[in-house]
């Protein structure tokens, strides 16, 4: 057994025959994850020598609790476990095994049975027992994230202290797995000795919220606007104990409507990168100011250079990016990483401005589509907004935004817009939120961009 996993295994240990994963139907045991891990580990020694540690083991499946025994798995074996989205089709999966040298790949089905697949890779890699994740930011271009699982345990130590989480908590499911935050959720629960709840297949969130009854939640930004929608799922949240918001922008008026409904809500920053939240903050003094992210938490290392660009170090922070089967350290002259985003800190609290890829110039003005977003997301019936910019021959870039929402009217937001917004910040067009992009917990900022470029058959308002 690597030591690096040692924490997570001996904690589910000591919990033995008590609920650890609790479904819709049945709770699952500490104890009978160990087994499913012990499983997959014997499976995995049939395939020595080619499956040696620092190799990359993929994760793919449909089991919600085979995917938590997956990691602890290969990180049990020295592998760094590269846990893959079953929303990708075929062909996207095929690019992210390649381009990773993963040698196997651990599959499963209901019912508990490991499928483990070997492969060939024509990349020779060397990886520390921890993650590989895949996070295309606001470029469209997958870019694999490298952590060892030190790193990890790091992060879920700190949002255990930050959030005070104990075997008296509930902690529900809410983020993917494949996703940094998911994972985060899952090693908290571990560690904290929390009960971590799990959705049932096609469970909504707000059917999964309402039946298990969590007392901490995490949720991106879509995922609030759509429950406060369900006054049942609204009172579900206000019975929580907390309920953590990060994976992008939250609006003001956002962090109003849901402090007004008396929702203990804590704001956050991170990334992928940064083995999730770096700064965070439950105070409605400071979340009820525009662009507040909360402050760094205990060892986590915040700055803004030189360029008003956030850049972050500490022992969450990520090994680099991996490309062409080699590690490469993403780190400015005092050892932290550039985050891309811009911001800055007044009095211990970080703000953040948007993402600096983003901002685009229209007719010598500098655009960013963070601001006309919220701006949007401020009025009646907007319940999701997406700008980009488009070329525009006399003015370089125009704005276009994408909205989700019932009964929409552009002139509607038009007017709106330009009682709060200069009007070279008021987009020219505005279209419908393509049907499969609503369903997203991040926009696909690349596909909306090409797709207001060549707009043929967006339906506009």
């Amino acid at each position: 057994m690597q030591a690096a996993v040692a924490p997570l295994l001996a904690a589910l240990r000591e919990r033995g025959t008590a609920p650890f994963l609790a479904y819709a139907d049945r709770d699952v045991s500490a104890a009978e994850v160990l087994g499913c891990v012990e499983d997959a580990v014997a499976e995995a020694g049939k395939l020595r020598p080619a499956l040696v540690p620092g190799c990359v083991a993929a994760l793919r499946g449909d089991d919600p609790g085979l995917r938590i025994a997956a990691p602890l798995a290969a990180w049990s074996l020295g592998l760094c476990a590269q846990p893959l989205s079953d929303r990708e089709p075929d062909a996207a999966v095929e690019g992210l095994l390649h381009a990773s040298g993963a040698r196997v790949v651990f599959a499963w089905r209901p019912q508990g049975r490991w499928s483990l697949e070997p492969r060939s890779a024509d990349l020779d890699v060397a990886l520390p027992t921890g993650t590989l994740f895949a996070t295309s930011g606001s470029a469209g271009r997958p870019k694999l994230v490298v952590h060892g699982l030190e790193q990890h345990l790091a992060s879920a130590r700190g949002a255990c202290a930050f959030l005070d989480l104990g075997p008296h908590d509930r902690l529900l499911l809410s983020l993917p797995t494949w996703h940094v935050g998911g994972m985060g959720i899952v090693l908290r629960a571990i560690l904290a000795g929390s009960v971590l709840c799990v959705p049932a297949a096609g469970e909504s969130l707000a059917a999964a919220l309402l039946r298990s009854r969590p007392t901490c939640i995490s949720l991106v930004a879509t995922q609030l606007a759509g429950l406060l929608e369900d006054a049942q799922a609204t009172e579900a949240l206000r019975a929580c104990r907390s309920v953590l918001l990060g994976g992008g922008p939250l609006t003001l008026s956002q962090r109003e409507r849901a402090l007004d409904a008396g929702l203990p809500i804590v704001v956050s920053y991170g990334a992928t990168e940064t083995s999730a939240f770096v700064a965070a903050s439950a105070e409605p003094g400071v979340i009820l100011r525009p662009q507040s992210a909360g402050c760094a938490l205990p060892e986590r290392d915040v700055q803004i250079d030189d360029e008003g660009q956030i850049c972050v170090g500490g022992p969450t922070l990520f090994d680099g990016y991996l490309v062409d089967g080699q590690v490469r350290p993403e780190r400015n002259v005092a050892g932290l990483w550039a985050t891309g985003d811009t911001g800055r800190i007044e009095d211990g609290v970080l703000y953040v401005h948007g993402r600096g890829d983003r901002m685009f110039i229209s007719g010598g003005e500098n655009v960013q589509p963070e601001e006309i977003e919220g701006a949007l997301l401020a009025i009646d019936g907007v319940d999701e907004a997406v700008v980009v910019g488009v070329a525009h021959e006399a003015f370089g870039a125009r704005p276009a935004a994408f909205v989700r929402g019932a009964a929409l009217d552009a002139s509607v937001l038009d007017q709106a817009l330009r009682r709060v917004l200069p009007g070279f910040k008021v987009p020219d067009v505005y279209y419908r939120m393509p049907a499969g992009d609503a369903s997203r917990m991040k926009p696909d900022l690349a596909r909306l961009q090409e797709l207001a470029s060549d707009p043929g058959d967006l339906e506009r308002l």
